[in-house]
């Protein structure tokens, strides 16, 4: 688990998972590596009041990389198996990138250059504890109010992005590099144009928020479209 919100995983989960189973280069091939290796940074907080009750989404940047944070009370359908892998958990996590990256971060040149090109994609589930807001501070996170039934389409769409195996279950590829993640192989692939971030833009839109994913690669470019939304729904 994440900042100091420690979430360990369950023995029984973790036995089920142990038997089932991220100089001078191109700027936009450094740019969109970038994009999805969770690099450190500032982002200022911008968040509009929400309705008492309303379904969230939070989006959560950390620097070029952002993730998808859900209340684990709020996801349906398939999606549940999570609460059952993680429970107690307050909020389920969810993080889209370049496979080899995603497991292995890169060390050498090398690895830089290949890094951003096309290729397998993971999703990352992680658990925490809290909140997205107090587990990452306001600096890193913006919360939206959803329109109604938004939670159960975004389940959905998490749910899709996940491969499956034959009986139908996601495809689950290790455990991750800190207590309470696990990497799953998406069903998506990685891209220039379709990095971690323009996942994350096509998971908010999913959930019925008036956000389009086209053109969005970078995290800055998200954050300032998501800090519009929150603008217009803090004036009505």
């Amino acid at each position: 688990m994440r900042r100091g919100h420690r979430y360990r995983l369950p023995l029984r989960t973790a036995r089920l998972l142990k038997h089932t189973g991220r100089r001078r280069l191109p700027a936009l091939l450094l740019l969109a590596l970038s994009a999805c290796t969770g690099a450190s940074g500032e982002t200022p907080p911008s968040l509009a009041p929400q309705p008492v009750g309303a379904e969230t989404v939070s989006l959560i940047t950390h620097g070029w990389h952002t993730d998808i944070a859900v209340p684990a009370s709020e996801v349906s359908g398939p999606l549940t198996r999570f609460r059952a892998l993680f429970p107690g958990a307050r909020s389920l996590i969810f993080g889209y990138g370049k496979r080899t990256f995603m497991i292995a971060p890169a060390h050498t040149l090398g690895e830089w250059v290949i890094g951003p090109f096309p290729g397998p994609a993971a999703l990352e589930v992680s658990a925490i504890s809290s909140d997205a807001t107090t587990a990452y501070g306001t600096a890193h996170v913006q919360r939206l109010a959803l329109p109604p039934g938004g939670a159960a389409s975004l389940s959905a769409f998490l749910w899709q992005a996940f491969a499956k195996t034959s009986s139908g279950d996601p495809r689950y590829i290790a455990q991750g590099n800190f207590p309470g993640s696990l990497f799953y192989q998406a069903k998506s692939r990685y891209g220039l144009l379709h990095t971690c971030n323009t996942w994350s833009a096509e998971a908010l839109a999913a959930a019925g928020l008036p956000l389009r994913p086209s053109g969005i690669i970078f995290s800055h470019t998200l954050d300032e479209r998501v800090r519009e939304l929150s603008r217009q729904s803090s004036v009505k």
